[in-house]
């Protein structure tokens, strides 16, 4: 007579969880970014202790903000970092969870908006404030939140993981989608745009890697005509390369120079990223999405080692909508396969029920067209 063990296994357990990682991953991604787009929003609030000079560009956040409630958030810094955290907080730990992110965004866009009156424009938080917004009103947002436990608690109590897994709309999800494509897209296009086709040369990224603008040294080229925007015929800038010099490995830095003196290698780069960018559409292709998202994380990866500029809240976004759903089933299935046959090859050869389908019952997937709170 053989004896079954009933029991879910540990690698089950571990696999009846995972769900959460898709069904919520609006929500972890609520968590990451808050804590990120926070840390930014007070370093720049600090810096209202100094006063700030009067605005060389004004832009459209500024501009529908009156003048007299402008001059008084920014004479109080202290008070509004204090509001900061509370929101971020509430926002993290999910407790009215849609208005505290709603001001928390707005509060960071007006703190942006100070410095790129003052010259600066942070590319990073561009697509970060965007995307938090979108989570405001998308379902989904509050999966992982103490008011949707409180709600379960209320409901009853009953089956936590399939309360937390169920499905819920996706436009919220494919418009996420939407700000990813249309951003590595059109940083694509601005490539061909400004360079001629020059890009394909390879000659910019060799430029960078050389060192030419090593640490915080900025190149401004100038002589053209003064425009709306500028005084001094602005016509180029650059970017200072921070990690030149200081790559870790040591042994990084001849690898780098070899790359940077070689133009076969950047080229190759150059056209990779450039054909990288201008594919952004591709990511509402199912099958390609996974693959696409998994190339911008190693192209960000990539320019992070050799430039110092990570662009980590880039990578958290690609990295969350990385079709997980598909992929774990099929880690699953390998090592259900995997674990069946070993049971075959052993002494006895009776395989238990739970051992040859291996896998603990999915919950259901997110549909267009369900809700949930």
């Amino acid at each position: 007579m053989t004896v079954v063990d009933a029991r879910p296994s540990r690698g089950a357990k571990v696999f009846a969880v995972l769900p959460l990682l898709w069904h919520g991953r609006l929500s972890w991604l609520r968590i990451v970014l808050v804590f990120m787009f926070s840390q930014r929003t007070l370093e720049l609030v600090r810096g209202w202790h100094t006063p700030v000079p009067d605005a060389e560009y004004q832009g459209w956040v500024l501009g529908i903000v009156p003048a007299g409630l402008r001059d008084f958030v920014l004479a109080h810094p202290n008070p509004v970092a204090a509001g900061v955290l509370l929101l971020t907080v509430l926002s993290v730990v999910g407790l009215a969870t849609r208005p505290a992110l709603l001001c928390l965004v707005l509060v960071g866009l007006f703190a942006r908006a100070v410095e790129v009156s003052q010259g600066v424009f942070d590319h990073e938080s561009s697509l970060t404030t965007q995307v938090l917004f979108v989570l405001v009103f998308a379902p989904g947002t509050n999966t992982i939140s103490l008011e949707h436990l409180i709600r379960w608690w209320r409901a009853g109590r009953k089956d936590l993981l399939g309360y937390l897994t169920r499905p819920f709309r996706q436009w919220g999800v494919y418009l996420i989608l939407g700000l990813l494509a249309v951003t590595y897209t059109t940083s694509g296009l601005s490539k061909l745009r400004f360079s001629d086709f020059r890009w394909f040369d390879g000659e910019t990224l060799g430029f960078y890697l050389r060192g030419l603008t090593s640490g915080d040294e900025v190149y401004v080229v100038g002589g053209g005509q003064a425009t709306w925007r500028d005084d001094f015929g602005l016509e180029m800038y650059t970017y200072g390369n921070y990690n030149y010099g200081s790559y870790h490995p040591a042994a990084l830095t001849g690898i780098v120079d070899w790359m940077a003196h070689t133009p076969a290698i950047m080229i190759a780069v150059s056209v990779a990223t450039l054909l990288l960018e201008l594919g952004g559409l591709l990511l509402f292709v199912p099958r390609l999405r996974s693959l696409m998202l998994i190339g911008y994380i190693c192209m960000h990866t990539t320019i992070g080692v050799l430039m110092g500029l990570p662009f980590l809240e880039y990578q958290v976004i690609c990295l969350l909508f990385i079709e997980w759903e598909r992929i774990v089933p099929f880690i699953q299935k390998r090592f259900a396969v995997r674990r069946s046959r070993k049971h075959e090859q052993s002494p006895g050869g009776d395989v238990p029920p739970r051992a040859a389908t291996g896998e603990p019952a999915r919950a259901p997937q997110p549909a267009m067209g369900n809700t949930n709170g």
